[in-house]
């Protein structure tokens, strides 16, 4: 599903051209059904016709509308953390949708009050609380099917077996596992990264990018929770 350019189509959506923007629209929507919530325009520019979210202390559901089709593509975040999602056509029921979420209602209820409304596991173990965890054991079960973890195995073989390790959030990015103190973004940035090297072994490196070591898995572990305890190289 493509996001809508700055050219709304008529055919598709005569109730946002008439609104002026999705904004707008959902804003008229939210307030015809008594919904205490109030739209905002999107923080990207291009988007200002096209997207829109409702806030709310640290709930938020954003929208952005679908190109080739009247559909709105649907995000709900919780503190910082994408926890469901979805597509409707119907403007209603993504109003319905946000004023339920940020009724304070689990995943789980939010699914069940809307039937567009898709979500996986790891939000559940979000909400338990367990999500660094939950992580940690499902990148371990996928190490060696998932291409970005193929190379990294060994070494989440070993550290989540280290009770400091599986404190933190761990995560992917251009082939590197990375690590946040916190489970929802922004990311604590603070971590050092494990990069894989063809000869097996792995680079640490700390957060600024400052080379640790390199070594086999037990040596780059030992290396990343030194890197925990000083962040600065020596």
């Amino acid at each position: 599903m493509r996001p809508a350019g700055n050219g709304v189509d008529p055919v598709l959506y005569p109730d946002i051209v008439r609104a002026g923007s999705l904004q707008r629209a959902l804003q008229a929507e939210c307030d015809a059904a008594g919904h205490q919530l109030r739209a905002f325009l999107p923080s990207a520019p291009g988007w200002r016709q096209v997207g829109a979210r409702v806030e709310d202390n640290q709930w938020c559901t954003n929208v952005l509308m679908a190109r080739l089709e009247r559909s709105f593509s649907v995000n709900f975040w919780a503190r910082g953390v994408l926890m469901a999602r979805g597509s409707t056509g119907d403007l209603s029921e993504v109003a319905g949708a946000a004023a339920t979420w940020r009724s304070g209602v689990r995943v789980r209820d939010l699914g069940a009050a809307w039937a567009y409304v898709r979500f996986g596991p790891l939000a559940e173990a979000h909400e338990r609380g367990e999500a660094a965890e939950f992580t940690w054991r499902r990148y371990a079960e996928n190490a060696h099917q998932a291409p970005q973890l193929t190379r990294l195995a060994s070494f989440v073989n070993l550290a989540i077996q280290e009770p400091r390790m599986r404190a933190l959030m761990p995560f992917t990015s251009h082939w590197r596992l990375g690590f946040s103190r916190t489970v929802g973004y922004p990311y604590s940035g603070d971590c050092p990264w494990v990069i894989p090297l063809d000869d097996g072994r792995y680079q640490v490196r700390a957060a600024d990018g400052r080379e640790w070591g390199i070594g086999d898995a037990t040596a780059s572990l030992n290396l990343v929770l030194a890197a925990l305890d000083d962040p600065t190289p020596s």
